[in-house]
């Protein structure tokens, strides 16, 4: 386990390099045939993946990040992450995947530019996303996340993938448990919930993990909890696999067959409640997942959570707050 509060800004922006050094060469390593292939993500193929990593720069981390180093963290009019993805991803459908995979390095350097070029102050400034109120180095943190689970898309898609890699995602799943995972606390929906949970995760990225919900609040430390309710096993990479909709092709493909249900507007939303459902279940059933301990304690936690299908109530409940 890697204590992800020890990185400075310095720390990430090298694993950055290092990790996107890597992305370079998976992608020139993919023939037009991998680029393909269906992948875990949304029913979408491997160059549809791609273009999604490109498109959420200008449109998703881009206005974010410009609004927050301006002295505006608050919350933009509108920010539909799953509608605005799925239309850049159609619009780049007739262009060339060399053509994209430029793209993308150009606006990651021009990102990374600016992370590398502001002070230490301003990576800790105060800034908006779909979970709410963040920091800027969030707004980094969660794109390379993103990144690193969806060069695993990509490979996973070739049979190629074989495993994450400690250096990259150790760091990051201690991130994504410790502050990530709070973020998405739902404090409406605990009311009167004071429960210990343990998460004790196998595999380059595991270690111990115990989270506290208490008087409306939640926070996430690291070690072993003394007397959990509910103890949740996994390796690290299922666990946050399973949490962000990862579903085997042919889900994904059935999910984009349904994505008529609630309308057009909505189609992106439901394929994501159907891949990130089935790919919970799944884990669960296969015993991927393990949950121990207290059944009705284990339900009502989940409930105060929002879910990656839910990301478009989410992100509306926190514009609402500002």
């Amino acid at each position: 386990m890697t204590d992800f509060t020890r990185f400075t800004r310095g720390d990430w922006l090298g694993l950055a390099d290092r990790f996107y050094a890597r992305l370079d060469r998976t992608f020139a390593s993919l023939s037009a045939a991998d680029w393909e292939r269906g992948t875990p993500y949304l029913g979408w193929r491997a160059r549809d993946v791609l273009a999604h990593m490109t498109s959420a720069m200008p449109v998703n981390f881009r206005q974010v990040l410009d609004r927050a180093l301006a002295g505006n963290p608050a919350a933009p009019a509108e920010f539909d992450t799953f509608t605005r993805n799925a239309r850049e991803v159609a619009r780049r459908r007739r262009v060339p995947t060399p053509d994209i995979v430029r793209e993308f390095r150009r606006e990651l350097d021009a990102l990374l530019h600016t992370y590398r070029t502001i002070s230490d102050a301003a990576w800790e400034q105060p800034a908006w996303f779909f979970v709410g109120r963040v920091r800027v180095r969030t707004l980094f943190l969660v794109q390379l996340a993103d990144n690193v689970f969806h060069e695993r898309d990509l490979l996973v898609a070739n049979g190629r993938w074989h495993g994450l890699d400690a250096e990259f995602a150790a760091p990051l799943v201690d991130w994504f448990l410790r502050e990530f995972r709070p973020a998405t606390f739902r404090p409406e929906r605990a009311r009167g919930l004071r429960a210990v949970a343990a998460y004790r995760l196998s595999g380059p990225a595991g270690g111990d993990w115990t989270l506290t919900v208490a008087d409306g609040s939640c926070r996430v430390e690291a070690g072993t909890a003394a007397d959990p309710v509910v103890t949740v096993e996994a390796d690290a990479e299922e666990l946050v696999a399973a949490a962000q909709a990862r579903a085997a092709p042919w889900v994904g493909q059935l999910a984009r067959a349904a994505d008529w249900i609630q309308g057009p507007a909505r189609a992106e939303d439901v394929v994501a409640r159907i891949t990130g459902m089935a790919t919970m279940a799944w884990a669960v059933g296969r015993h991927r997942v393990r949950v121990r301990g207290d059944r009705a304690t284990a339900v009502r936690l989940n409930r105060a959570f929002w879910h990656f299908w839910e990301r478009t109530a989410m992100t509306a409940a926190n514009i609402a707050k500002g």
